[in-house]
This record gives structure tokens, sequence and C-alpha cells, in this order.
């Protein structure tokens, strides 16, 4: 049976467990959450040596995880197994027919005093795939790539926020803004940066100072102030976030500059061209935060639809040649100065 990750959570929460699961799909932040719950939560402490085993897949075998998987608990009456890396796992990357059907037949037939869960990383079995109908038929499957788990840009604020509030913090609108333009929606980078920003901690609310000191994120040079000093038109401004962007391409590359101009231009040439200014309008329909959507009011005035419509020609233009359509000598860093002088400087 296929169950989103906030299904599987609640059911964790209320005691309600299957014997099997398959965890998979890109988002690795779900698969940790749920195999770390188990790792941490189901077992008592004192019994985790006898009833809690661990394998790895490149270390293993699917005959020693059902081996695992078949032997009765001690002074218990559950037992856990996790298989981490599990894509490593034999079964999962040869077409052995005896280790598939080794696996097959445990998945219809459990040892009821036995959990067992599978986490393969990175990737997802083939869903035509007879082992996949097994797992879907008899286990919990969670495949963190469906949209149903998908958490999007515009959630990413209220996603940590939610994060932050249930490790008993509370989180200031410019940290949290901060983060959120800078990280992207990679939800275990968050969870690093929360966890840095928790251990050093001595009160419960996050300023924008924390993440600047244990996030490493500059509060002056980030994509954040890139979107201001674009709203403001702020030439010395924007020219100093880029040269900065330029000694630090390993955190700020050229092409993820290059789309975060264009999805600014863009949202505002959307609500430019509606004529939408008020600020819960244009937050839902450009899927911003309504902190956010200030911005984009302010720039509404700043800027001619004309204008817009050309900025946006011009970056599709610097796409083309950051990705060598176009062949000339420039580097990266001239490519976005002769860009924000022709985005600034009108002719």
């Amino acid at each position: 049976m296929i169950e989103t990750y906030t299904q599987i959570s609640q059911n964790l929460k209320n005691g309600k467990f299957s014997k099997i699961y398959l965890l998979m799909g890109e988002e690795t932040f779900f698969t940790d959450k749920i195999s770390n719950f188990f790792q941490n939560e189901f077992i008592d402490e004192s019994l985790k040596e006898f009833n809690m085993e661990i394998h790895y897949g490149k270390d293993s075998s699917i005959l020693k995880v059902l081996n695992s998987c078949k032997s009765f608990p001690m002074m218990s009456d559950k037992k856990l197994i996790i298989v981490k890396e599990a894509q490593e796992l034999d079964v999962f990357k040869t077409k052995n027919n005896t280790y598939l059907k080794h696996l097959v037949e445990y998945i219809k037939n459990p040892n009821q005093s036995s959990t067992v869960i599978y986490c393969i990383k990175n990737k997802k079995l083939d869903k035509r795939g007879k082992l996949y109908k097994s797992f879907l038929e008899h286990a919990i499957v969670l495949d963190s790539d469906d949209k149903e788990n998908k958490i999007y840009d515009n959630q990413i604020p209220k996603w940590i926020r939610d994060e932050v509030q249930n490790k008993n913090f509370t989180i200031n609108d410019d940290a949290l803004f901060l983060m959120s333009e800078n990280i992207g929606n990679n939800l275990v980078k968050i969870s690093n940066a929360l966890k840095k920003i928790y251990i050093n901690k001595t009160n419960k609310t996050i300023d924008i100072k924390d993440v600047e000191s244990y996030v490493g994120i500059s509060r002056d040079y980030n994509y954040f102030e890139l979107q201001d000093s674009l709203v403001e038109k702020n030439l010395i401004k924007c020219t100093k976030i880029f040269n900065y962007f330029n000694s630090n391409q390993k955190t700020f590359p050229i092409q993820k500059t290059i789309i975060y101009l264009f999805s600014f231009y863009y949202k505002l040439l959307i609500i430019k061209s509606k004529n939408i200014y008020n600020l819960n309008t244009i937050s839902s329909t450009i899927s911003v935060h309504p902190f956010v959507a200030k911005s984009y009011l302010t720039a509404l005035s700043n800027y001619s639809l004309l204008e817009i419509k050309l900025i946006l020609k011009t970056i599709k233009k610097l796409d083309s040649i950051s990705k060598g359509i176009y062949r000339i000598n420039n580097d990266g860093n001239s490519l976005l100065l002769e860009t924000l002088f022709k985005i600034f400087i009108k002719k």
C-alpha cells in the first residue's frame, strides 16, 4: 500500500505499525526521518542489543536480512531490522530469480514479531516489476518523489517554521527567508542547517545572526539580498553581490543565479501584466509568502512592463551563453555584470 510521508508519520505517532516498509526516492529526508524514528523509538533501549539489527546493503545480502527477519526476539514481543543503503543489496542490484523468490515469499508471509525497513536512497524499484508489486500489495511503500510528498519552493518557509516549532524554537521572518532563499528546497540541507543552530543556541529564538554565524550564509551577500537590490534597482549593491558570487562559485554557481534572476522577473511579469497590486493576491498568484510578496509590490512601481520583457530576453540570452550555445570569451562574472548593466542602464 502506498502511503505519504504525512500518513506514515501520523500512524507511527499513533502506534500503528506495519511489518514491512519500502522507503524509496530522491528525497532522502523522509527516508531518514522514518528510519530514525524506528531506530530511536521502536525498541526499548535496554533491549536494542538483542532485538535491533542494522544492515548495510553493500555489506549484507538478502539471505542474511531474511534470516534476521525470521529469527525471534529475545525478552520482547518485537524485533526491528533496518536495511540502510538497500539499493546496494544483491536482490535489488541483480536479476537473480532465487533471491527474488525468497524475498517475495517473505513479503507475502512475514514473521509477525519482526518489522523490517528497506531504505532505498536516490533510486526506486521498477514499478512494473514483480518485486515492487509484492511490496505494494503486502507492505507500506513510500515514494518520496510522488507529488503528494513534494515540498515546493513556496512551501519551504512554512516547512522550516513548522520544523522549528516542533523543536520548541521560534524563528524570525528575516532569518526564515534568508535560509529558504539560499538553501532552497533540499530538506536534508535545511534540517542539517537547523541542527547546527539548535546545538549552539542558548535561547529559543532563531534570528538572522544565528543563520549567518552557524549556517554560514552571509547576511549581506545572498539571494534574498540580491532580490532586494533588484527591487530597489541598486546597481552598486547588485555589483557587490555579483562579485561575491563570482568568488564563491561553489555556493553560487552562475546557472543557479540565472535561474533565480529569471524566476524573479518572470513572476514580476505575471503580476505586472495582470495589474495586481493587492499583497494577498500577489502572494497567491505567484505562490510566494506574503513577506516576500512585499518586495514584488515595491518592484511593480520600479519597473515598466516593457522593461521586464527586455530583461527576461537578456536573461534568456545569458542562459544560452552560459550553456555554450553561444561562444564568447567572457567569464561567468563578466556575463553577470554585463547583464546587470543591461537591466539597470536604459539605452
